[in-house]
């Protein structure tokens, strides 16, 4: 059940990574930033990335009420999030960079 879960919500990143790219971000510093300004809708966080920083991105995404997915690198998708700096969001609306 998590596994598929899992391929659906990065399945609709990379979606929107590829038709929309201002719906998403990805990268520490950019989640983040997108974070605190309320924009993220569902983060997607890689099983990888250390537990200190899994912890941060959780408090912040529990003040602006974000849903947070934990994404295993059991799957291709998850491996490409960890490739890709092990956080990524699929944003509420367009942020410009």
């Amino acid at each position: 059940e998590g596994i598929i879960e899992e391929k659906k919500a990065m399945g609709r990143f990379f979606e929107l990574l590829a038709t929309k790219p201002g719906m998403v971000s990805y990268g520490v510093d950019e989640v983040m930033k997108n974070l605190k300004l309320g924009a993220v809708d569902s983060l997607l966080i890689s099983e990888e990335l250390d537990d200190k920083k899994t912890a941060e991105f959780e408090k912040e995404a529990e003040n602006v009420g974000t849903a947070v997915r934990i994404i295993s690198t059991e799957t291709s998708e998850g491996v490409q999030l960890r490739d890709m700096g092990k956080i990524a969001a699929i944003l509420r609306y367009e942020v410009k960079a």
